[in-house]
């Protein structure tokens, strides 16, 4: 269980679980054109921000990305962190290191990755669709992530008592006014309460990734419900009929060939054809099949939200 997390100092740790000698395939696209597709030889990824220390599992990662510009350089260290469900953490890369371990002539070949260059950096972790009603929330700090609606209590106080309802027995939840005033609670059940949250804080539990991120009240921007219509298999219900599919280019994963096991990517699919779809502030850079790719799930994001306003 992580420790207690302070406001305003976010360390994200990418932490490899179970085996402490696992490693994870990656793929790091440099500004100078060269790309490394080795295994991540580094325990942790930490960075500062605004929710606390967090630890997600490697097998939770889908990529990474400068916040703006082009390499992490241009973005003074900061980073978008995307997990496969389509959440997105954001935060400053504080000790930035990346040790990875690439075969060539034979043999592993341990490299220190020049992180300062990094363009992105990609897992072979597939999609992992929301399937059905989840909650989103939104922060200042731009974090944009699901939230699990069966483990995640709205602690609420008023003149009648102290209620703590989960989240999936909400139909909506939304501060009256400022986030840090009365909050109101609407039940499936047809109850409205209103009242301020307890403690100054909101603590929403996670999917994937970190158990849970404490998130302080003047930092929550929205908590919305959305249907994902995922269906059983939990894979792009909303998106597959919004966008072309197309099958993957044949041959070997990257490091099949190499003898490692590929993690599988049923749920990759290429970027949306249309040019409006495409984060046009951030340069192309090529996305080979069985590596993670943020459009299908960005361009679902987008859509679910534009139906959160109207």
């Amino acid at each position: 269980m992580p420790a207690t997390r302070p406001c305003l100092a976010l360390t994200l740790a990418l932490a490899a679980c179970g085996d402490p000698g696992q490693r994870w395939p990656v793929r790091a696209t440099l500004a100078d054109g060269q790309v490394l597709m080795g295994l991540v030889d580094t325990p942790v990824m930490m960075l500062e921000g605004g929710l606390g220390t967090l630890a997600i599992p490697w097998d939770d990662v889908g990529e990474v990305l400068p916040v703006e510009g082009d390499e992490l350089a241009g973005s003074g260290g900061f980073v978008d962190v995307w997990l496969r469900d389509g959440s997105e953490l954001t935060g400053r890369w504080a000790d930035p290191e990346l040790a990875m371990v690439l075969v060539v002539g034979g043999r592993e070949v341990a490299v220190d990755v020049p992180v300062a260059d990094l363009l992105r950096l990609q897992t072979q972790g597939g999609e992992a669709w929301p399937a059905g009603v989840v909650y989103r929330a939104l922060t200042t700090q731009g974090d944009d992530f699901l939230v699990d609606p069966e483990t995640t209590r709205m602690v609420l106080e008023n003149g009648m008592g102290r209620f703590e309802p989960f989240l999936d027995e909400c139909a909506s939840v939304a501060p009256v006014g400022e986030p840090t005033g009365p909050w109101r609670v609407e039940l499936l059940t047809g109850t409205v309460l209103v009242g301020p949250l307890v403690g100054g804080s909101v603590e929403l539990h996670l999917p994937l990734g970190p158990d849970r991120a404490v998130v302080p009240l003047e930092a929550l921007v929205s908590l919305t419900r959305q249907d994902w219509g995922g269906g059983q298999d939990g894979r792009g219900g909303l998106v597959d009929r919004l966008l072309p599919t197309r099958a993957a280019a044949p041959g070997a994963a990257p490091l099949q060939a190499l003898g490692y096991e590929e993690t599988p990517n049923a749920g990759a699919a290429p970027q949306p054809a249309a040019d409006e779809l495409r984060d046009t502030a951030r340069p192309v850079v090529s996305s080979p099949p069985g590596w993670f790719d943020n459009s299908r799930l960005r361009y679902a994001k987008e859509q679910q939200q534009q139906r959160s306003v109207h």
